[in-house]
């Protein structure tokens, strides 16, 4: 048998906080003038956090955030310095009442410990597609985010500076066509040859922006919050960073509702910011192509992950799931407007 099997959870996150609830929770809690804990369960969870909501002994709640302490990424401090950044600004988000790294001897890595407000919200569902004072909130609120701009992409505040993001993607894409490649056995070389050659091309006419935009970068309805006074709050920061507002409008596009609403979403956020119109309408295929190009590569690594462990029907669904945005990228560089009818499940992850 595998060490990690023998070592079990104990070498996951999930296990961490497992013990982490026990000893030292109750001192943390302590230490920041919080009673303990009374109840302690999982309120959702990403790529890159396990999320615990603390029901406190007055009545109060809380929500812990961990984080494996990757030096390059460092996603807790970023949540961290964003959420009084973005504060500062006028932004609603959960205020952070401590943060603090942990050793994790048997994990890959120390673990980051933050622990927040738990927002009285709810997210934005089928049942709010029709209000227009949802849409309108949720422009303001990456109008808000994309006015504040940098002259160089990436992370200041990790003194981390990046290339040119669609540059990046490029680098990537060979990488995200072998996994697609891997799994569905209908893709061709020719296929894969044909969206190289299409997004080489049209990487080379776009113009490099001037300046660069704060985004979200994971703009989705699970990471926004309409609270009962009808504001919206963030919170889900890890994924910001200088970079282009195109990307953003996309995540919108499949992350939110139909072609129908993000139109009129695309509307009233060019009322507030006309000059970005013509650069959006230029660039948008190549941001949609790459978005379509990193989905399909998301789903068919999960679906080759999936079958190792003979899960068949998790196998088909993500196998399904990459087939669609393949497609997808396939009609991009074909040039195929988006069909009005077309949109995805939000849990298409």
């Amino acid at each position: 048998m595998r060490l990690s099997r023998l070592l079990g959870v104990q070498r996951r996150l999930s296990g961490f906080i497992n013990h982490f609830v026990v000893h030292p929770l109750p001192e943390v809690l302590k230490s920041i003038g919080q009673p303990p804990a009374v109840k302690i369960e999982p309120i959702g969870s990403g790529r890159n956090a396990l999320v615990r909501g603390l029901l406190l002994a007055d009545g109060r709640s809380l929500v812990l955030r961990a984080y494996f302490a990757d030096p390059k990424k460092q996603h807790g401090y970023s949540h961290w310095y964003l959420s009084r950044y973005l504060a500062e600004r006028g932004l609603r988000v959960p205020a952070i009442h401590f943060r603090g790294v942990f050793p994790f001897r048997r994990g890959k890595a120390d673990v980051e410990i933050l622990i927040e407000d738990l927002v009285e919200g709810q997210v934005i569902n089928e049942a709010m597609r029709e209000s227009e004072m949802v849409r309108r909130r949720v422009v303001e609120t990456i109008l808000q985010i994309h006015k504040d701009q940098a002259p160089r992409p990436g992370y200041p505040w990790l003194d981390k500076e990046s290339a040119d993001p669609l540059h990046e993607e490029m680098a990537k894409a060979p990488a995200r066509f072998k996994r697609i490649r891997a799994q569905l056995a209908e893709v061709t070389d020719r296929q894969v040859n044909q969206c190289l050659m299409w997004l080489k091309e049209n990487l080379a006419r776009r113009s490099v922006p001037r300046s660069y935009e704060l985004t979200h970068g994971d703009f989705n309805r699970e990471n926004v919050l309409l609270t009962p006074d009808g504001e919206i709050v963030l919170v889900d920061l890890v994924s910001m960073a200088y970079g282009c507002f195109e990307a953003d409008l996309v995540d919108v596009r499949w992350m939110f509702f139909d072609q129908a609403w993000w139109e009129g979403f695309c509307d009233e956020y060019f009322a507030a910011e006309p000059l970005r119109r013509e650069r959006f309408e230029k660039n948008a295929p190549l941001f949609f192509a790459f978005f379509y190009l990193t989905k399909s590569s998301r789903h068919a690594s999960s679906a080759g992950k999936a079958s190792r462990k003979h899960d068949q029907e998790t196998t088909e669904s993500h196998l399904t799931k990459s087939r669609r945005f393949w497609n997808l990228l396939l009609g991009a560089v074909d040039g195929e407007p988006l069909r009005p009818d077309l949109s995805f499940p939000i849990d298409d992850d």
